[in-house]
């Protein structure tokens, strides 16, 4: 699907569209990006299979498919 724009998506829309692939609420985007950007550590996110509301295991996924939309390696 190709979207013609004069500008890139910002790092912000790539994760806000990447929260929703994920089918997380919009507010884990914040915390997503504080993973992007260092400000927390992706170690925190371990799964520890108790069926969480947010599970950081979707989180982890998601923060990995932003890297790779980003190029980020």
């Amino acid at each position: 699907m190709s979207e013609d724009r004069l500008f890139p998506r910002s790092v912000d829309e790539v994760i806000l569209e990447k929260v929703r692939f994920f089918f997380l609420p919009d507010r884990t985007a914040a915390f997503v990006k504080n993973l992007v950007e260092g400000k927390v550590s992706e170690r925190s996110l371990i799964c520890c299979n108790s069926g969480c509301d947010v599970c950081n295991e979707t989180i982890y996924n998601c923060y990995v498919a932003v890297k790779k939309e980003l190029g980020i390696h």
